[in-house]
């Protein structure tokens, strides 16, 4: 295995399990600990990890934590970690280098902002609403960082109201990212703010692909607000854990559903 696909490795056992082992490593990669630890002093020198003794360590927790104490944010951030790394995953497998992308504010998607920043993928430009993922991606080398203007909503991180929802209208990216509190079949995409139901709406508009990443408690549920249609979606990214039967009802109506 070459150094950049054990570096990709590494970053996603880092994302799956918040801690990796210079030993673990060393016998699931077939290479001697001193590679190893090499890669890892490497990839501390890039900013990707931190070390510790006998292995390494995300360089750090979701770095606009301190600002979310006794938000619902945090509380949600924290729920499905799991599913939600696979599902960020996999997302960012849909990211080319030079694509151009909007991120919806969402704890999914953050995950998400946190996997662009570990993989580093090249010549991007990411639009979003959330100050929580701008943080995130802010001075990540050959990516290039479109915010909007708005009212702040502490609970989500969202930008929104007229001043975001005018940025929006004025720009068109390839992929959106968008988080939900709830997908069904009659209902559509929900969510629990009439404000940042309106900047996801837009968020859809102007993307040529709709990509809806929600971990297995988003399916067949409806929150308040309704912002687009089910035939709004393109593909949804979910984990493993959904219901088989709402799965292939979606992909009854030309939906691609990816269960990771």
């Amino acid at each position: 295995m070459e150094t950049n696909e054990r570096s990709q490795f590494i970053l996603q056992e880092l994302m799956a399990a918040g801690q990796v082992s210079v030993d673990e490593l060393s016998q699931r990669l077939g290479v001697n600990t001193s590679t190893i630890r090499r890669d890892l002093e490497r990839m501390e020198r890039q900013h990707l990890l931190r070390r510790v003794h006998g292995g390494a360590v995300p360089v750090d927790t979701f770095s606009y934590g301190g600002y979310a104490n006794d938000l619902t944010f945090q509380t949600n951030i924290n729920r499905y970690i799991e599913e939600k790394n696979r599902i960020a995953q996999a997302a960012a497998q849909l990211i080319e280098p030079g694509d151009s992308i909007a991120i919806s504010p969402g704890t999914t998607t953050s995950y998400l902002a946190r996997t662009i920043r570990m993989q580093q993928i090249p010549n991007l430009t990411v639009v979003t609403n959330a100050i929580n993922i701008a943080m995130e991606l802010a001075g990540l080398r050959g990516l290039n960082l479109i915010m909007t203007g708005g009212i702040f909503l502490p609970d989500f991180f969202a930008l929104v109201g007229p001043t975001a929802e005018q940025s929006l209208r004025e720009i068109y990216v390839q992929k959106a990212f968008i988080g939900v509190t709830g997908l069904s079949i009659e209902n559509g995409l929900t969510g629990p703010n009439q404000l940042e139901a309106s900047t996801h709406r837009l968020t859809l508009e102007r993307a040529r692909r709709g990509i809806v990443l929600a971990d297995h408690t988003k399916l067949d549920y409806t929150a308040l607000y309704t912002f687009a249609p089910i035939t709004a979606v393109h593909t949804l990214i979910t984990g493993k854990e959904a219901k088989p039967g709402f799965v292939e009802e979606l992909r009854a109506r030309e939906i691609e559903v990816q269960t990771v």
